[in-house]
């Protein structure tokens, strides 16, 4: 029996030695638990294992994405994965599903979620009433902007295509060090340098005709965009914003909590949660 089979076996009867474990949840890594955890608690509350660290077929302890994917023919309701979609969700990667006891993220990663607009503008007026900055306006802005940048990321997945256009190179044109001035009327003046790096970046690429992504669209691409970088921008944004307001944005507004409702990649992670603890 392979390391990863025999794993497997004792998470899914884990909850038969403790009765107060609801499920077994294996996540990419340490810090996904939150997130998952919310979720998971708004569709059945109770006591989840969670795993973000196991062993791999040579015995190493290992984690991320293809670690928890080893999982797949093993899991079930008792020990089921949830995952950061990535790129996969837009690439067309099957099998990826509820019905195969699979969770996913259907933005980039969990921190896309935590960046989501409507909810991100709520939160921080609720802290930082009469502040002139709007994260929504922002985030539209940079949605529209980064949203052809995406599809060729998308259409560029082979090794030869990938070695010009590439997520390193994607986020070369999104700073995440910003002056004070680059954010007036809403962050023009960043969102102009953002454009026009991304258009000397792409020049030379080109796509087919009326290539499309399904489920990809300019007023969605940012929460496609690797979630880390998106974290990270709207973190430094927080923080100048809310510069000697006795206000610790990422702990009290952006880490704050997470949605569950309002959105439709949100609403697709609680949907397969149901599936997988409820259907």
């Amino acid at each position: 029996m392979s390391h990863i089979e025999d794993q497997a076996n004792y998470y899914k009867n884990l909850h038969l030695r403790d009765r107060s474990i609801q499920a077994v949840v294996h996540v990419e890594n340490k810090d996904d638990e939150a997130f998952w955890n919310f979720q998971l608690q708004s569709v059945l509350p109770g006591h989840y294992h969670f795993v973000s660290q196991s062993r791999s077929e040579a015995g190493i302890e290992s984690n991320g994405c293809e670690q928890c994917l080893r999982y797949c023919p093993y899991i079930n309701r008792q020990f089921f994965i949830c995952i950061d979609s990535d790129l996969r969700l837009l690439r067309g990667e099957e099998g990826l599903t509820p019905e195969n006891y699979i969770a996913q993220t259907y933005a980039y990663s969990w921190e896309n979620h935590s960046c989501e607009a409507t909810h991100l503008e709520y939160r921080f007026t609720q802290k930082v009433p009469n502040c002139e900055f709007s994260f929504v306006t922002f985030l539209n802005e940079l949605s529209q902007i980064v949203y052809r940048p995406l599809l060729y990321l998308v259409y560029h997945k082979t090794p030869e295509l990938n070695q010009r256009w590439n997520v390193t190179k994607f986020n070369s044109c999104i700073p995440l060090q910003l002056k004070r001035e680059e954010l007036e009327d809403n962050g023009r003046p960043y969102l102009q340098k953002v454009r026009e790096l991304f258009y000397r970046k792409m020049e030379a690429l080109s796509l087919p005709d009326n290539f499309s992504v399904n489920g990809l669209t300019p007023e969605n691409a940012y929460l496609h965009i690797q979630g880390h970088q998106l974290y990270k921008l709207i973190a430094y944004i927080g923080k100048l914003m809310c510069r000697g307001m006795r206000v610790a944005f990422k702990l009290e507004i952006l880490d704050k909590e997470f949605p569950i409702l309002g959105y439709a990649e949100i609403e697709n992670v609680q949907s397969d949660l149901r599936t997988i603890l409820l259907e």
